[in-house]
Order: C-alpha cells, then sequence, then structure tokens
C-alpha cells in the first residue's frame, strides 16, 4: 500500500535525525569540553538531557495522541528536534547546552512514541515488521553513520567551530519532514477505531482506501489495563536491550578498537557496514517470513554466544592457545574484533532491529491506547537510561575502571589519541572487562527467554485482535 511507504520514508527521516544528534554528541564532547567546563557530573548529565527530555515529552505526546489523534502532534516533534538541534551550534554555555540537549530529546521522545504507531497502524499486516524495521533500526544506523561522516570532515575545521558544526546539522534531517509530516493523513486504525473524522475518512476513499469504521467502545482505562503485561514486558525488554548495547557499546569497541589501531569512528563504519546493515537486511527479509520471537530468540542467542567467547578471551586467552597478557594484540585482537563483529550481526539480526525499534509495545496494546502504551515503554527506557548515563562517569572512576566515556571521545579527537592510547592499558581493567562481558551475555540470555515464554507472535496478525479480550490468541 502507497500509505505504508509514504509513512515509513516521513517518520523515518525523524527517526534518522534520532540516530545523528544522539550519537554526535558521544563524538565531539571531548572537543566541547575545550570551549565549556564540563566534570564527571556535568558531562553525565549533558549526555543524559536528550533522555530526561524523551522521558518527560513520551508521556505527554502520548496521551494526547490517543486523545486527539497521531496527525494532531506529529510534526511538533520534529520542530522540537529542529529547534534543539539548531540551539547547540550557538550555545555559549553550559546551561545553554544543557537546555538545547533537552529541548532536542523532547522531540526524540515524542518521536519515539508516534512514528512506531503511525507505521503499524498503517502498514499492512504482512509488510508491517518489514516497515518498522526499515523505519527505525535502519535509519538510525544511517543517522549514526553520518554523524561518524561529519564528525571526520569537521577535524578539517578550526576546534571551536567544528563541534558546533557536528551538533548543529542535525537540525537539517528534522527540518525537511516538518511539512511532511504535518500534511500526513490520520492513521488508518484511530480513525476506524478511535475518532472516525468524515474529512479524512473521504480524503482516504480519493485515495483508494475505503476503511470500515468499528469504533472501539471499551474505556481508555480498561484497553490500558488490559494492554498493561505487555507495556510491561516492552518496557523491560527495552531496558535490558540498552543495557547490552549501550553500555557494551562503551567497553567493547573502544577496547577492540584500539588494539586494532582503529579510531571509533572507522570501527563505527567497519562495525555497520560489515555486520549491522548485513544482519539489517536478514531481519527485513525473515520478520514477517518467520516472526519476531523466532528472530530475537535467534538473535539473542548468538549475541550470548559470542559474548561468552569474547569474555573467555579477555579473562583467560590461553583457553584460545594465545599468552595470557594485559591487552589483547596481534592473533587475540583479531579474534576479538571478530566475536564482536559475529555478536553485532546477530543483535541486528533480531534485538536491535526489533526491540530497540520499539516494535513490541505498538505490536500488543490495543490501538485506544497504543500510543500510551509506547510512550510508558519509552519513558521506563529513556529514564533508566537518563539515571546509568548521568551517573556512569563518576561510577566508573569509583570502581577503578577509569572514566571510559571521556576516553571513548577522547579518542576521536585525533590530536588526543597519543596520550589516550598510552594511559589506556593502565585505565582498563580487563579482567573487569571480560566479567561485565560475561554479564551482558547473561542479559541476552535473561531477555531471550522473556520473549519465548511472555511475547506473543504477532507476524501477519491484524493489531487489536493480537490482545482481545486480555490476552494473545496466537500461538
Amino acid at each position: 500500500m502507497k500509505l505504508t511507504w509514504r509513512s515509513v520514508l516521513i517518520a523515518g527521516m525523524g527517526v534518522f535525525t534520532d540516530g545523528y544528534n544522539l550519537y554526535s554528541l558521544s563524538l565531539v564532547i571531548y572537543s566541547i569540553s575545550n570551549f565549556i567546563r564540563l566534570n564527571n557530573v556535568t558531562s553525565g548529565l549533558l549526555v543524559a538531557g536528550s533522555y530526561f527530555g524523551a522521558a518527560i515529552s513520551a508521556l505527554i505526546f502520548g496521551l494526547i495522541s490517543d486523545f486527539q489523534g497521531r496527525k494532531r502532534m506529529y510534526g511538533i516533534d520534529v520542530t522540537l528536534m529542529t529547534i534543539g538541534a539548531f540551539l547547540q551550534a550557538f550555545s555559549q554555555n553550559y546551561g545553554e547546552l544543557f537546555f538545547s540537549r533537552l529541548l532536542l530529546g523532547m522531540g526524540i521522545g515524542a518521536d519515539y512514541v508516534l512514528s512506531p504507531v503511525i507505521v503499524a497502524e498503517n502498514a499492512d499486516k504482512d509488510k508491517r515488521g518489514k516497515a518498522m524495521v526499515i523505519t527505525f533500526a535502519v535509519m538510525w544506523g544511517l543517522g549514526a553513520v553520518v554523524a561518524a561522516f561529519v564528525t571526520q570532515i569537521s577535524y578539517f575545521l578550526p576546534a571551536s567551530l567544528g563541534w558546533r558544526m557536528v551538533l548543529g546539522l542535525g537540525a537539517i534531517p528534522a527540518l525537511s519532514v516538518i511539512l511532511a509530516r504535518r500534511k500526513l493523513s490520520e492513521t488508518l486504525l484511530f480513525l476506524s477505531k478511535v475518532k472516525p473524522d468524515i474529512k479524512e475518512l473521504n480524503k482516504l476513499k480519493s485515495d483508494g482506501v475505503d476503511l470500515k469504521v468499528n469504533v472501539d467502545e471499551s474505556s481508555f482505562l480498561i484497553r490500558l489495563i488490559k494492554s498493561m503485561r505487555f507495556i510491561i514486558i516492552a518496557a523491560i525488554l527495552w531496558v535490558l536491550y540498552d543495557i547490552y548495547s549501550s553500555t557494551f557499546a562503551i567497553y567493547g569497541p573502544i577496547t577492540i578498537a584500539h588494539n586494532l589501531g582503529l579510531s571509533p569512528i572507522m570501527f563505527t563504519y567497519v562495525a555497520q557496514f560489515f555486520a549491522g546493515i548485513p544482519g539489517q537486511l536478514i531481519c527485513i527479509f525473515l520478520v514477517d517470513r518467520i516472526g519476531r520471537r523466532k528472530l530475537i530468540v535467534l538473535g539473542y542467542a548468538g549475541v550470548a554466544l559470542w559474548l561468552v567467547m569474547y569474555s573467555l578471551l579477555l579473562i583467560n586467552p590461553f583457553i584460545f592457545g594465545l599468552p595470557k597478557t594485559s591487552t589483547l594484540e596481534g592473533t587475540g585482537a583479531v579474534l576479538g574484533f571478530s566475536f564482536y563483529m559475529l555478536n553485532y550481526l546477530f543483535s541486528a539480526m533480531g534485538p536491535a532491529s526489533i526491540i530497540g525499534s520499539g516494535m513490541i509495545a505498538p505490536e500488543l496494546s490495543f490501538t485506544k491506547v497504543r500510543a500510551t502504551s509506547q510512550a510508558i515503554s519509552v519513558a521506563v527506557d529513556r529514564a533508566a537510561s537518563a539515571t546509568v548515563i548521568s551517573l556512569f562517569p563518576s561510577l566508573v572512576n569509583i570502581v577503578g575502571l577509569g572514566v571510559m566515556v571521556g576516553i571513548y571521545a577522547s579518542a576521536v579527537d585525533r590530536a588526543a589519541s597519543a596520550t589516550v592510547i598510552s594511559l589506556f592499558p593502565s585505565l582498563v581493567n580487563i579482567v573487569g572487562l571480560g566479567v561485565m562481558v560475561g554479564i551482558y551475555a547473561s542479559v541476552a540470555l535473561i531477555s531471550s527467554l522473556i520473549v519465548m515464554f511472555f511475547v506473543p507472535e504477532t507476524r501477519t496478525r491484524e493489531l487489536d485482535f493480537i490482545t482481545e479480550g486480555g490476552r494473545s490468541k496466537i500461538n
């Protein structure tokens, strides 16, 4: 259906903006610290600012869009993102930059609610999974890659201008779809199930969409209560996914990139193009054929396997016939790189593309409360992530692991690379890192079990019928 792919294109550009803006700060935060005074607390809060904003706005936009319609709020999200991203480039002090990130995050939080709901409600049932994966997993990853590319270009500019350009350019993709989002029709399911609008229905009919109206007479509260079990599951799975993906992304790539002599930006390119995108393509091909559950379980099984292998390599390289040293070098570095890439591939095949795309709550909740359900899931995840991120720089110092976030950002700046590399071995406890990677493997296994026992399959099923009566009607 034409409406499916139009929704994907318009929603996807907002998600691209999310990926660009959330990733770009980690690449330039060291450069920012040369012009705006930062310490462990303020740097953590700055990175977490967009997450706090997202948690707040998600709930507001979710509730309003369930009562007033998705169209009413769509476009406001990217407007907030545009303003927030643009203001970053002109921030003169910490307060201004933090406010810009908070505003940007409010737009991102709203988009995390509205875009999955709109794509899900407009998509054909046999193409819904594919449409959602393309909209979120693929477009977010492309946004992150473009952020890395723009950061490389910024090296040719004066340091005081480079970081401002990187952050400010995040306004362009969001700006490009403001008008398109405001003109997008109300979703098919909202019109048929919640609030029919004659003008909208006639407009759809003129486009060849003859929609049958079947208004859900149940109250908002009843539908929310009946959806709550899946809302809680979706939130837990998303938080666990972020624990695995976000935290491991800080420790894993910089260790591996350093050992291979790669910059974090170059490592980003390699990981995305040789594991991330291939995994996403596999997911796109299979998600509507074999289903979400099988892909998540298979993906997490692969993640757990390769993280255990990487953990063992870090703890005791002798298992693989290698000498035990303080750092992985040569064959050990290549082996660690291979384990990480395989972990990343399996993650992109399922968990990252499905759970990380926020697909679970929209597919497992009723139309009447779908935006609120997604909003609760987003708010819980963003609030948890914000708390961890804001505390992380201080906590890692307390446990003696060093300022890893600062190191990660510093390594991006070529002028500081030599210092970072020389200090890196003394700042990282390899044994501790190996244990942490093992913990991430257990998180993957726990998530896999939750999906196996508590998440119904939604492949080719009409929304609303999945949870009708408060329970799954599918096997």
